[in-house]
């Protein structure tokens, strides 16, 4: 239809026609067809529920980074005054990162031409020098780099994205000058807080094709005290060998989104109808729980006759004070009647259990997970389990080769410039640098309700055909299966050496093991559970 008007433009009309006029028409024929004859009910204009729900339909930037500065400063808001949203950030943090991603090196041996003691020797020398630089890697020099994980996670939550900065300076007993600063979303804005454009938007820098090629950071923060001389400064996205100087972390929701949302921003005002209720539900019962008569005087009396009897003078006449156990004298004439109080609410918790599950269904976390209380079956509570790892593994994932791994790589680029690593031909090719970079980032465990039931559901798949080792790895615990076997090998040929003897036997003997046929499990939901 469009360009069926776009034909009608270019044409040649008569005399007395004009095209703006033709033009109208047919965008008004076009609206009328959406309106009447659209094949999705959603799409319609003509229905009752949806006659006056117009939504803009603006780009990526401009449907969020007007909103931004709100929606970053109510999350926080939330996070420190609501339980349920700080409990929301505190869990995802604490499953994705936990006590911090730990390195175990894994070297490409095959295509570096290295035997496996060889890759083995550097893989352990590599762990070391990282630990090394772990201790001293906050440009702030007040976090080791397992809290910086911790933080940059928790930021990136908090505000929508969090920007690394790589920085040298080498101090006193440093081994390595690399550094890494941590930037808050806000200090990343527009120079001089001018309005976005087609190369500056949310304080990026972007070229024709959408790259990023530079971060503008101001010197202050804009909620600072004194902002008095503030000054903004240009952070190139890479260098000329085109190695990161920054790293932007946010998750883009759209293409060409500059800028990430708080991962609140979808219950932001759920979360706080919710804390405002629970609050105006808890003052409630502390006041009927407070109250417990109520003086009735007759009409005519002019006078408040127990006001020289509140015994507080920071009262005003028509007020009395409450307390537990608090007596109240009565005037002539006067009678006390009891009062029966509505609080505790009786429906505050299902109608609070209702409303959070819409909350985690959005936070992609399961509604026991959110409120961390499990009073379903076993396989209920599993299954909640399950559905929150595949959450966590992504956005672990994501952190360790965003983050974690572009690090790794900066502080290997200067052992081996600074000549404490030789690793041969590691500047020469970018494929030979990754090779040996190979690196697998190990996080927390996933959650498990009965770790023996799933090992022996796993070995009797892998028995049975309907799941490889490899499999098993991704899903459970994570890594790769080649790497592990050589890495259990290298083990049992050290125990051995050390006089330990043969390890003892990864799975129970045959007369153990549950038939083929069996899956090995019985309906134990209420004992489990």
């Amino acid at each position: 239809m469009r360009a069926a008007i776009d034909d009608i433009v270019g044409m040649d009309l008569p005399v007395g026609i004009d095209k703006v006029g033709v033009t109208s028409m047919a965008a008004n024929e076009l609206d009328s067809g959406r309106s009447h004859a659209g094949g999705y009910r959603g799409g319609r204009r003509d229905r009752r529920a949806l006659r006056n729900w117009r939504p803009k339909a603006g780009d990526a930037n401009a449907d969020t980074l007007l909103d931004l500065p709100d929606l970053r400063a109510r999350s926080r808001d939330l996070e420190r005054a609501a339980p349920v949203a700080a409990g929301a950030i505190a869990t995802t943090t604490t499953n994705v990162i936990g006590d911090g991603l730990v390195l175990q090196a894994s070297i490409d041996a095959k295509a570096l031409g290295l035997s496996p003691e060889q890759a083995d020797q550097y893989e352990r020398e590599q762990e070391r020098e990282w630990a090394l630089w772990c201790r001293r890697a906050d440009f702030t020099r007040v976090q080791c780099f397992e809290e910086m994980q911790e933080l940059a996670f928790r930021s990136g939550r908090q505000s929508g994205d969090v920007l690394a900065l790589r920085r040298y300076r080498k101090d006193p007993g440093d081994a390595y000058g690399t550094k890494v600063q941590l930037i808050e979303a806000d200090r990343l804005c527009n120079p001089n807080y001018g309005a976005d454009s087609e190369t500056i938007a949310g304080g990026v820098e972007v070229d024709q094709d959408g790259v990023h090629v530079a971060y503008h950071v101001a010197r202050k923060h804009p909620g600072a005290q004194r902002l008095a001389g503030n000054s903004w400064t240009r952070i190139p996205a890479r260098d000329d060998q085109g190695r990161a100087l920054a790293i932007h972390l946010f998750d883009r929701t759209r293409p060409e989104l500059t800028r990430g949302v708080p991962y609140l921003a979808p219950v932001i005002e759920h979360l706080k109808q919710i804390h405002d209720y629970s609050d105006a539900e808890v003052t409630a019962a502390v006041i009927g729980a407070m109250i417990t008569l109520v003086i009735e005087t007759p009409e005519d009396e002019g006078e408040n006759p127990i006001a020289g009897e509140r015994g507080d003078s920071n009262l005003a006449d028509n007020e009395v004070k409450l307390g537990n156990g608090a007596a109240i004298s009565l005037a002539p004439g006067e009678k006390a009647n009891l009062l029966n109080p509505t609080r505790p609410n009786a429906n505050f918790d299902p109608f609070m259990q209702a409303f959070l599950r819409q909350v985690g269904v959005a936070l992609e976390l399961p509604f026991e997970l959110l409120i961390k209380h499990f009073t379903a079956s076993y396989s209920a509570s599993r299954a909640a389990l399950e559905m929150a790892w595949q959450f966590f593994r992504k956005q672990r994932s994501r952190f360790a080769w965003r983050f974690c791994q572009e690090i790794y790589g900066w502080v290997m680029d200067e052992a081996v410039a600074s000549g404490r690593l030789n690793r041969p031909g590691y500047f020469a090719d970018p494929v030979v640098r990754e090779a040996w970079l190979g690196a697998e980032w190990i996080g927390p465990a996933r959650p498990s309700l009965n770790p023996k039931m799933e090992a022996e559901a796993d070995e009797i798949d892998i028995r049975v055909g309907v799941k490889t080792r490899e499999q098993v790895c991704l899903e459970r615990t994570g890594g790769e299966v080649d790497k592990k076997t050589e890495q259990l090998a290298r083990e049992e040929a050290e125990r051995r050496e050390n006089g330990l003897g043969q390890a003892a036997p990864a799975t129970a003997p045959a007369s153990q093991a549950p038939p083929p046929e069996s899956d090995g499990s019985t309906d134990n939901d209420t004992e489990a559970a």
